[in-house]
């Protein structure tokens, strides 16, 4: 952990098949611009990951490495959702019937050694979510991150033995009588959860 200036890593993703729009990587743009650097003397660091198996090792896994961050937040979208989900754990398991964004599987169906079957998130799921609803939108605690990269790369987080969670947003709403949150609704809770974050990081 860094022993002087204390870091978050926050992530989203980019689009994927199934997901031409990623609300999470405009959430990457976006709330630098909200938040800036720091937040209660915590440094931010918003990168976007690419939505590919191999993407863990070459980019996920070399970004905890060099950046060493004392927590991390990902965001991450799953058009399944009418809420906001924060993640509280991560299983063993990943599907090989749904291709990545390079149209790739992963190599096999456990993300590790077979008697680990689950890790459970490190950072306040409770009072995270409870800093979402905050900001408007629904939001809920979640024990299933699905089999995806959104639970390969909570998996590997809390692996690297750092304090992470997973945040799965619903995609945006088509028309009037789709009630999902807004972006805008979306981006208002990720910026107070990220503050509540922060705040308990310092």
């Amino acid at each position: 952990m860094n022993n002087t200036k204390k870091t978050i890593l926050v992530t989203g993703f980019s689009p994927f098949p199934g997901a031409p729009v990623n609300p999470t990587q405009q959430l990457m743009t976006r709330l630098p611009k909200r938040l800036g650097r720091h937040q209660f003397g915590i440094e931010f660091i918003f990168k976007v990951l690419p939505t590919t198996w191999a993407g863990r090792q070459e980019v996920t896994s070399r970004l905890r490495a060099e950046l060493d961050p004392d927590a991390i937040v990902h965001f991450g979208v799953d058009g399944t959702r009418r809420t906001m989900n924060i993640e509280t754990r991560a299983v063993n398991r990943a599907t090989r019937v749904r291709p990545d964004a390079e149209g790739a599987s992963p190599a096999k169906p456990e993300l590790g050694e077979r008697r680990e079957r689950a890790r459970v998130s490190g950072l306040p799921a409770r009072a995270l979510r409870d800093a979402a609803r905050t900001g408007g939108a629904p939001a809920n605690l979640s024990t299933d991150a699905g089999t995806y990269l959104c639970n390969a790369t909570l998996w590997d987080s809390i692996g690297a033995g750092i304090p992470s969670i997973f945040i799965h947003v619903p995609s945006l709403p088509k028309g009037r009588s789709d009630h999902r949150p807004s972006y805008p609704v979306i981006e208002e809770a990720a910026v107070r959860l990220l503050q509540e974050t922060a705040r308990r990081l310092k």
